[in-house]
């Protein structure tokens, strides 16, 4: 229900895609200007060092060879990768300028824009009101700002001990291509559980702020009682949803030469802004609009818990 419900409102709000791919180009062409002009420098001293061609050849032969040979080739590139930048004062600021870039600032412009979804959303599944997206942004820039940071540190613990798993597994893999084709299907069928796990513990987050207007941990901590009210349901629709959107993403990327990227990326985004607000109004057993002529009507969780009482007691 909550996945039909989702694509229902999706569609429904379309238009709210286009605005959303406005707001990527513009941060991903500050962003390349930016990048362009800081790394230009160290890519061409990187590439005189043949850094890039050997990484390629690494990639190349990663089937062939033992992942642990692999890693270790991989990292004596990298290490003299790192030599040619700390070597050079001016390469080792621009090093650190492009990694606090890419790694803080680039994400965090892209979750500004989260908010500002959800309350359009919000607007449409209570009362059908279509709010503007740039004012929603611009009213809730401060809050934005504050949930984005709290939330970005959230998820780098996550994602930092996602590595290191991964980094463990693949030191302790047995050599072989049978092996390693097992060991990459195992990383990406990893990283896909994950991404839904991580998308599902936080799923009413962003929800209970544009919903109930309270800070960041206020609304962490409602958004925890709501999603271990019915947590592996949730999570499989955002397996689901997680699955589809690679194979999507993956499709467009093959045949039409990563041209439609442009508009499967904001689409994703938005998708999951989508079942965040539909997860969290279903938890909360609050009615909502999908269609204008369509009305949902959820259980109540007060309800909802009283019935799986009852049906353990029978």
């Amino acid at each position: 229900m909550i996945f039909r419900n989702s694509i229902r409102l999706l569609l429904t709000n379309f238009s709210t895609v286009w605005k959303v791919l406005v707001y990527y180009l513009i941060c991903f062409t500050l962003t390349v200007g930016v990048c362009y002009l800081v790394a230009e420098p160290i890519v061409v001293k990187l590439t005189e060092a043949n850094i890039f061609k050997d990484t390629l050849a690494i990639i190349d032969n990663f089937f062939s060879s033992n992942p642990t040979t692999t890693a270790y080739t991989l990292s004596e590139v990298l290490n003299n990768a790192w030599t040619i930048i700390i070597t050079n004062i001016q390469f080792k600021f621009n090093f650190i300028f492009l990694i606090v870039w890419l790694v803080f600032v680039f994400p965090y412009m892209l979750n500004l824009c989260q908010l500002a979804m959800g309350d359009t959303l919000y607007g449409y599944m209570t009362s059908q009101v279509r709010y503007s997206f740039t004012g929603r942004m611009i009213i809730n820039l401060g809050r934005s700002a504050v949930f984005s940071l709290v939330r970005f540190v959230v998820m780098l613990v996550l994602n930092l001990a996602s590595v290191g798993l991964l980094v463990i597994s693949v030191s302790l893999a047995t050599t072989g291509v049978f092996t390693n084709i097992l060991l990459a299907l195992g990383v990406l069928a990893f990283l896909l559980c994950f991404v839904a796990l991580k998308q599902t513990l936080f799923s009413c987050w962003m929800p209970a702020l544009a919903v109930l207007g309270v800070g960041p941990f206020v609304a962490l901590k409602r958004n925890f009682k709501s999603v271990f009210r019915n947590f592996f349901r949730y999570y499989s629709n955002f397996l689901l949803l997680c699955i589809l959107a690679v194979v999507i993403n993956l499709f467009c990327c093959v045949f039409t030469a990563s041209i439609s990227l442009i508009i499967t990326l904001p689409l994703t985004a938005f998708s999951f802004s989508v079942f965040q607000m539909v997860t969290y109004f279903t938890s909360q057993g609050m009615r909502f609009y999908v269609y204008p002529d369509l009305f949902i009507s959820p259980k109540h969780f007060e309800e909802q818990d009283k019935i799986r009482r009852i049906r353990n007691l029978l």
